[in-house]
């Protein structure tokens, strides 16, 4: 992994994300940054009839908002951002703040990128949001590193990788390989009498946990989440959506539960 996509939401969450971002340039040698304030274009979601007053008002909201996110990162850079000379001067960080609808520019963009770093879900964030993080998951083909508010901690240190013989958790554990390298525990949780694939990680020596068998997709991500706390994990490792949006919306999934409940840093793959 070279390049990371940091995609920001809330003012008060970017130093959160960009910290992160700046644990994984020493941690997997990343040497480029790139931080996305996403503006969101006056005619999208916007009630119907919208006068041009206030085609103009949201459009000066959403340069206000850019603004103060630009304020936020600008100040990170000079008085926070810390790392080793040598990587100062080779890991490259741009500021981008387009105006485009995030079902569109979010694919091309983290396309380009090996990691997509953002925050977990909210309640509170809008349609255009909420686009741009199923954007991310569903149409990049890139692990998406979700990280919980006020995280003030690095990541992969203690890693608990949550198995299920599907491609989304083959791909995700191949994307997480950068990253387990310099971990200190790998903990594998699998269901009681599956088996583990040889080739998944040769190179990584696990510490296989048994997961009991569940019964509904929310006792499943209730039990991940457990087991993550109780072997104190500052990283899950796992495959998203196995089924897709219209299975999940309607069956519900692990997937959603685990991103409804912000504990510790997700990296997840569909």
């Amino acid at each position: 992994m070279q390049r990371c996509l940091v995609i920001l939401n809330r003012e008060d969450q970017v130093k959160v994300l960009l910290d992160m971002a700046a644990h994984l340039v020493s941690k997997i040698n990343l040497r480029r940054i790139d931080v996305l304030a996403l503006r969101e274009p006056s005619g999208t979601g916007q009630p119907f009839g919208l006068t041009a007053e206030g085609v103009f008002l949201l459009e000066e909201d959403q340069k206000e908002w850019a603004l103060s996110l630009h304020k936020a990162f600008c100040h990170w850079l000079q008085n926070e951002y810390i790392q080793p000379h040598d990587m100062l001067e080779t890991t490259e960080i741009n500021w981008l703040d387009p105006e485009g609808d995030a079902a569109s520019v979010i694919p091309m963009m983290g396309r380009n990128a090996d990691l997509i770093i953002t925050l977990f879900p909210d309640k509170q964030d809008s349609q255009q949001k909420q686009r741009g993080l199923k954007a991310a998951i569903f149409e990049t083909d890139r692990p998406v590193l979700l990280v919980p508010p006020y995280w003030d901690r690095g990541t992969g240190e203690s890693v608990l990788l949550a198995w299920k013989d599907a491609g989304c958790a083959r791909r995700a554990f191949a994307s997480a390989r950068h990253i387990l390298p310099a971990a200190q525990t790998v903990q594998v949780l699998m269901q009681k009498g599956e088996h583990w694939p040889q080739d998944i990680l040769p190179e990584v020596t696990l510490h296989k946990i048994a997961l009991p068998a569940q019964h509904s997709p929310a006792e499943v991500g209730q039990a991940i989440l457990d087991t993550a706390m109780i072997q104190e994990a500052d990283l899950i490792v796992m495959g998203g959506y196995q089924h897709g949006m219209l299975y999940n919306r309607i069956m519900g999934s692990a997937t959603d539960y685990i991103l409804q409940h912000p504990l510790v840093p997700v990296l997840l793959q569909h």
